[in-house]
């Protein structure tokens, strides 16, 4: 999977969704840039942007993103539920920072 990492300014090859994991529990935070708005089953908030990172090895948060402002929610996730959370492939881009 191509990533853009915008720290160092370059392109890198990462071993697919384990990969991105594993760059986040090294301190990363993998942010995804999504083809169209996303919504949370009430309705309540809209975002186009995920920012994910880690608080230590099994426990991640989400930041979300609308139209470049940051949104003052958040989600807190365990490492099992990034297998039904955490989809980099739906993603249009792909960046670390």
């Amino acid at each position: 999977m191509k990533v853009y990492d915008s720290v160092k300014k370059e392109e890198l090859e990462v071993d697919g969704t384990k990969g991105l994991i594993e760059l986040m529990r090294n301190g990363r935070q993998v942010d995804l840039y999504l083809g169209e708005k996303k919504s949370d089953a009430d309705g309540y908030m809209s975002w186009d942007v995920e920012h994910w990172s880690s608080i230590d090895v099994k426990r991640f948060i989400r930041c979300y993103s609308l139209e470049g402002r940051v949104l003052g929610e958040s989600t807190g996730h365990n490492i099992y539920d990034l297998e039904n959370e955490f989809k980099p492939e739906e993603a249009v881009k792909v960046e670390l920072s």
